[in-house]
């Protein structure tokens, strides 16, 4: 066949729709993967000259166990462009079909990407946070990522009571609040990072920072969690004083990570316990005494590659999508 079939955002949207399953498929995604049943390649950084913020990624990733797929996401990442009134992100996903190679779907991606990465912190966070029945969550940055996870969260947490917001800018904190709480939740916009940390047990750092600001983080206890989406707002005496857990340590050991920046000042990588993938299968705890614990997942295009298949699929039965024909030669 040389038809195209395309899955626009909306179609995208309507698809992922519940959480509880996208969270699944997360979960088996990276069990999956440290298992050795997936191929995936490093990411590929496009950055351009006299700018360290705009950068264009590229994730391709197979996954075998049943899935037999493989495919790329392309996405870009201009955070200027939330002054304009658009998206900071867009991306695409390609699936390829394995046996000849052919395109077979494109897909509209940001979404997808916005998702698996809300459900990798909750899928982290149900299983390393101190308190099942935790009723405090924090947030330092107050954008699409956060606004995603926030969803994710309060499927994991039933009992949360109250939001606790950083941004730079308030007026963005105020209506992200504004956006994601439910009638019977408090909320509180704070001042400062360690406002956060001191309010909030349970915190999700989803920024566009590129270089480390946060040196002390004294204000938490051993039973507070650190969901270190965002991955380079810690200096790297803070990631030697914690207890690491990530998605794939040769994944995340690069591009001036925390993780990378703090492996480059110890010169190893002692300091990390485990993949998220031994805490799902329970060959690791999800935390250790006397320590904060911070999950940094690197974001593998392997989850990407999972939704996007699982979209198609339910693309495919609904009747959903748009079908070039003739789209190759």
């Amino acid at each position: 066949m040389n038809d195209l079939l395309l899955i626009k955002a909306g179609e995208v949207s309507e698809i992922l729709n519940d959480e509880e399953v996208i969270m699944e498929i997360v979960s088996k995604a990276y069990v999956a993967h440290t298992a050795g049943k997936c191929t995936l390649p490093q990411s590929v950084f496009l950055r351009f000259p006299d700018n360290d913020l705009n950068r264009i990624i590229g994730l391709p990733a197979y996954m075998g166990d049943g899935v037999d797929a493989a495919g790329i996401k392309w996405i870009s990442s201009f955070p200027h462009n939330i002054n304009l009134g658009i998206e900071r992100a867009s991306a695409l996903m390609i699936l390829n079909n394995v046996k000849n190679g052919h395109a077979e779907a494109v897909l509209e991606s940001s979404i997808i990407s916005a998702k698996r990465t809300a459900a990798s912190a909750a899928v982290a966070a149900n299983l390393i946070h101190s308190n099942p029945d935790e009723t405090v969550v924090g947030f330092v940055g107050c954008g699409r990522i956060n606004t995603e996870i926030s969803l994710f969260l309060k499927k994991a947490f039933k009992n949360i009571k109250k939001l606790v917001a950083f941004d730079m800018v308030p007026e963005r904190a105020e209506k992200f609040l504004d956006h994601i709480k439910t009638k019977d939740m408090d909320t509180e916009v704070v001042s400062s990072v360690e406002e956060v940390l001191k309010k909030a047990p349970l915190v999700s750092f989803a920024t566009t920072v590129g270089v480390p600001y946060i040196h002390d983080i004294s204000c938490c206890t051993s039973n507070s969690t650190i969901l270190n989406i965002s991955l380079r707002d810690f200096g790297p005496n803070v990631i030697l004083k914690t207890d690491n857990i990530v998605d794939d340590l040769d994944h995340v050991c690069r591009e001036k990570t925390a993780i990378h920046l703090a492996e480059q000042a110890c010169g190893n990588r002692d300091f990390v316990r485990c993949p998220i993938a031994d805490v799902i299968t329970g060959k690791e705890k999800g935390r250790v005494e006397g320590k904060t614990v911070v999950y940094s997942p690197f974001g593998l295009g392997v989850l990407d590659l999972a939704l996007a298949c699982y979209v198609r699929k339910q693309a495919e039965e609904k009747g959903l999508g748009t079908v070039v024909e003739d789209f190759l030669p």
